[in-house]
């Protein structure tokens, strides 16, 4: 048993305005009995549909991905912060500070740091001398002067 034609329009009909959310209007465009919605004007309407869907759908993904950036590079940023606290205080307790395991760049900033004028023509012991003379405090080691066994066993402390 074949339906007929106005039941069949009145399939798409129903199928039409399920998949738009309106109701099609009936004209010229429209094939055979003046009701019937043609099969290209269904497939615009799906295809706009799923657009629309497709939007919302990337739309959020978006937003969501935006959001975990944000709270990722927020505890980035803390673990960040709380590893540059610790590491001073783990690096004093491996290494005890001394002017004379700072690298000579470093010295030159502590100079500049505290106003010790003609550091650039100083030699490293003269730029010592002239911390300790002004009793400057001793800063951690820097990184670039520990040994490999030192470095292992800071890294060892910090994991």
């Amino acid at each position: 048993m074949k339906p007929s034609r106005s039941l069949l329009a009145e399939m798409i009909d129903a199928r039409m305005t399920a998949l738009t959310g309106r109701v099609m209007p009936t004209n010229s465009r429209d094939s055979m009995q003046g009701n019937e919605i043609s099969i290209a004007d269904m497939f615009l309407a799906a295809s706009q549909k799923l657009a629309q869907s497709d939007a919302r759908l990337y739309r959020s993904v978006d937003r969501h991905l935006r959001t975990t950036r944000a709270i990722l590079a927020t505890e980035d940023e803390i673990e960040i912060s709380q590893t540059k606290q610790l590491a001073p205080a783990l690096l004093t307790s491996l290494v005890p500070p001394s002017y004379e395991r700072q690298t000579r760049s470093s010295l030159r900033e502590l100079c500049k740091q505290y106003g010790i004028h003609g550091y650039s023509r100083m030699a490293k012991q003269q730029m010592i001398e002239a911390l300790r003379a002004k009793a400057i405090p001793i800063p951690p080691v820097p990184l670039q002067a520990l040994s490999k066994a030192e470095l292992i066993d800071l890294l060892g402390q910090i994991l």
